[in-house]
């Protein structure tokens, strides 16, 4: 019986992933659809424990590369040994009918409050007639 969709598996198809049940056996994967070949992984993520696991296994597994506190991540195969780090992230490519290595949630960066503004910042009454005469003098 196919198990329900992870709550989790929204953020991690925000942008160039798709939620999408396996055609084969009907579970919930993360589908990659750009470009001719499209790859199905196992929504878990991989840490350093389940990645040992995956390579003795003989899974295939791609990296989870994030760009800042923005939310946004890429896709990145690893090349043997290059690439592999115990710090990452990854995800397991989907292999019908076989359990996945983990179904550790993904977790979107925490975004910081911005930094509010100083209200105590004095400026100088020239400093502020500066920058107005040069704010509306024309181009």
């Amino acid at each position: 019986m196919p198990r329900r969709k992870p709550p989790w598996l929204k953020h991690l198809c925000a942008g160039r992933l798709k939620a999408r049940r396996c055609e084969g056996c009907r579970e919930w994967v993360a589908s990659d659809e750009q470009g001719p070949i499209w790859e199905r992984y196992d929504p878990g993520i991989l840490t350093a424990e389940d990645l040992t696991t995956a390579i003795i296994l003989g899974r295939g597994f791609t990296r989870i590369i994030r760009h800042g506190t923005s939310g946004l991540f890429s896709l990145r195969d690893p090349c043997g040994a290059r690439g592999i780090s115990p710090d990452g992230e990854y995800l397991a490519i989907h292999e019908c009918h076989r359990a996945p290595i983990s179904m550790k949630p993904f977790t979107p960066p925490k975004r910081r409050a911005a930094e509010r503004w100083n209200p105590n910042i004095r400026l100088p009454d020239e400093e502020v007639r500066q920058f107005t005469d040069l704010w509306r003098r024309p181009s």
